[in-house]
């Protein structure tokens, strides 16, 4: 289901570590990733579907950041989709990111885009015009696509996502890999780093969040994937994260990229 909204505000603080502000131009996201902590946002909107079945679309958000920009510039960085994928594919129909981010660069904010989409590359002309202000991340838990369409059916090919890393990275953006989230026996931490470290400026990574109702979504893209159930057993053992987390600082370090942040939502066993 697509609707349309108007909303009184777009540009939010953020208790993110790395992001003081944050810019979603849209609520749900039909990439409907069995993982997503984002699905919290459900409960404010009204909608009965299932999380990645429905999406609100922000559709006043240019004239809403445009006010909110004139009174007052973000002095720290602001996130363009922490709670969805600015870039997801109704963002081809409605160019409301594409807006978003021409009012940051014009006003010289400093801004991070986080996305599994390729379609971040048709905005390029812009993300140049901000330079040093603006870094792209390319979102990858896994580089199998099998395993892809069991746990995001609805993003965009590996392919797609680590050819747009290369592009944005030749263009001379700063981009960085987001590693997330860490699926036992599903992302191979070292292998993603040795695959994309070439095209990015630095690494970020994620544990798998299981405290927000995706349990159950979770276990049925494992057992589409015909892997071991074991998966959770995992993912809330401390040694398991953290073994996993030494991989990944040793990849980091191999191929001489800087592990910059990492997001642990270990619940213990």
């Amino acid at each position: 289901m697509i609707r349309e909204i108007t909303v009184k505000s777009v540009l939010q603080a953020s208790k993110l570590p790395a992001s003081s502000h944050c810019l979603n131009p849209y609520v749900g996201c039909h990439h409907a990733c069995a993982y997503c902590y984002a699905r919290f946002m459900r409960r404010f909107t009204g909608h009965k579907e299932p999380w990645g079945r429905f999406v609100d679309v922000k559709k006043n958000t240019p004239d809403i950041l445009a006010r909110q920009l004139a009174h007052r510039i973000p002095s720290g960085s602001t996130l363009v989709g922490s709670v969805c994928d600015a870039y997801q594919p109704l963002e081809r129909r409605y160019g409301i990111t594409r807006e978003a981010v021409r009012q940051l660069v014009a006003k010289k904010v400093t801004f991070s885009l986080l996305t599994k989409s390729d379609l971040v590359v048709r905005d390029i002309d812009l993300l140049q015009q901000a330079g040093s202000r603006c870094s792209v991340g390319i979102s990858l838990a896994m580089l199998n696509d099998g395993y892809r369409r069991c746990f995001e059916p609805g993003a965009a090919a590996v392919s797609r996502r680590l050819k747009a890393l290369k592009e944005l990275h030749c263009e001379g953006i700063r981009t960085y890999l987001f590693i997330g989230p860490i699926l036992p026996r599903v992302t191979d931490v070292g292998a993603l780093v040795a695959e994309a470290a070439a095209n990015a400026d630095e690494i970020w990574g994620e544990a798998l969040n299981l405290r927000c109702g995706n349990r159950n979504d979770v276990a049925k893209a494992y057992a589409a994937a015909h892997l071991p159930d074991d998966w959770e057993l995992l993912a809330k053992d401390k040694a398991w994260l953290d073994g996993t987390i030494t991989q990944l600082e040793n990849a980091c370090r191999r191929h001489g990229r800087p592990l910059f942040g990492f997001y642990n939502h270990h619940q213990p066993k």
